[in-house]
């Protein structure tokens, strides 16, 4: 490697660490009962739909994908509603994939990037990968401090991340601060906002940004089908613009970059109204109890409009109490390196799941309390 030209961006860029996976759990400590509340995935599974669906294509999969991205797209555009149509959706590998090709259409020779350090790292670390400056603004209880971004904004600004709601904290941006903040933001500034989470919102305050789209404004949105849908493995995101940015960002992508089997499912998915009604159902149910739970454990909690609760301002160490629900074969995520040191982040999982994470926690509780 010494003799190697590296690129020095990269070599500055974290690499993104993952919730440890099961497998690696089961062998590292020897369990068999595990149940992994780490990575905010969905507990019911894939859509039954998608996997009927995607059955059907794998006889197909030595074809390279054909208009079945076009469907997607187009199908997309129609939930949209309004004048969406398919060319104001790019496709990604996953939404971070769409995020990937937001920097690197905007972020060369030295753009700023305005960022929450209390969120998604994907926002910090693609700015760097890309060579662009970070702008931090911290949270403010736990949330976006919109008018602090907006003080921030520069000659050099040319993105602006927002996270709607916040991973991990889970907290919301409303109308009202959204329409503020964009009155405030220059057309010369992007505006990416991530809905990585957005099926999951009840409160009818949750701000749209459909709208500064359809007017033209310089907004880019994103959305998964990794929580709600079930499909993460698949690695199926998608992003909403005006066709002009739409056609700008396409640059950005490679071909063929989304399978056609997993293309097929995720369009499968978005027909499955019964499984999205079942996850919003069992969340808002099972976030409720836990709710309940971590109140008699005298564990704070913030209020979350997510499939994930944050656990922050812990009485004992966030890695050590992770570490020790580990051994209690519960996988949760720490905080750290989502900009929140001395918290937890714990996925919202079925009743038996989180009966399980809550007789692992009062363990560990004891435990540490005791030690």
């Amino acid at each position: 490697m010494q003799e190697l030209t590296l690129n020095e961006n990269l070599l500055a860029a974290p690499v993104h660490v993952a919730g440890k996976p099961i497998e690696e759990v089961r062998r590292e400590y020897g369990l068999e009962r595990i149940i992994k509340l780490a990575s905010n995935e969905n507990p019911l599974g894939p859509s039954p739909l998608a996997v009927e669906a995607i059955k059907k294509a794998l006889p197909n999969a030595h074809r390279y994908p054909g208009t079945v991205e076009a469907n997607l797209r187009a199908r997309l555009a129609q939930l949209m509603g309004g004048d969406f149509d398919e060319d104001n959706i790019i496709i990604g590998n996953g939404s971070c994939d769409v995020l990937r090709m937001v920097c690197l259409a905007f972020l060369h020779d030295g753009g700023e990037s305005v960022v929450c350090p209390s969120t998604f790292p994907m926002y910090r670390i693609y700015t760097q990968m890309f060579g662009g400056n970070l702008v931090p603004v911290e949270a403010r209880d736990y949330a976006y401090d919109l008018p602090a971004m907006v003080e921030k904004i520069g000659d050099a600004t040319r993105l602006i991340f927002v996270c709607n709601p916040n991973n991990p904290t889970g907290t919301m941006l409303t109308q009202q601060q959204v329409d503020d903040f964009m009155e405030q933001v220059p057309e010369r500034v992007v505006v990416v906002v991530d809905e990585a989470y957005y099926d999951y919102v009840a409160d009818e305050h949750y701000a749209s940004v459909k709208e500064y789209i359809e007017e033209g404004r310089n907004v880019i949105l994103t959305r998964t089908f990794s929580k709600i849908h079930g499909l993460a493995g698949l690695r199926v995101g998608y992003g909403v613009a005006k066709k002009e940015m739409i056609q700008y960002l396409q640059h950005a992508r490679s071909p063929f970059h989304v399978g056609s089997v997993n293309l097929i499912g995720a369009t499968a998915s978005l027909d499955d109204v019964e499984h999205i009604q079942r996850s919003r159902t069992l969340n808002a149910a099972e976030k409720e109890y836990l709710y309940e739970q971590f109140d008699r454990l005298d564990l704070r909690h913030i209020p979350s409009e997510t499939n994930f609760i944050l656990l922050p301002e812990l009485r004992h160490d966030a890695v050590a109490m992770s570490e020790a629900l580990l051994r209690q074969g519960v996988i949760v995520r720490p905080a750290g390196g989502f900009g929140v040191p001395g918290a937890i982040r714990v996925t919202i999982g079925t009743r038996e799941e989180n009966e399980r994470l809550v007789w692992a926690l009062e363990q560990v509780l004891h435990e540490l309390t005791e030690g």
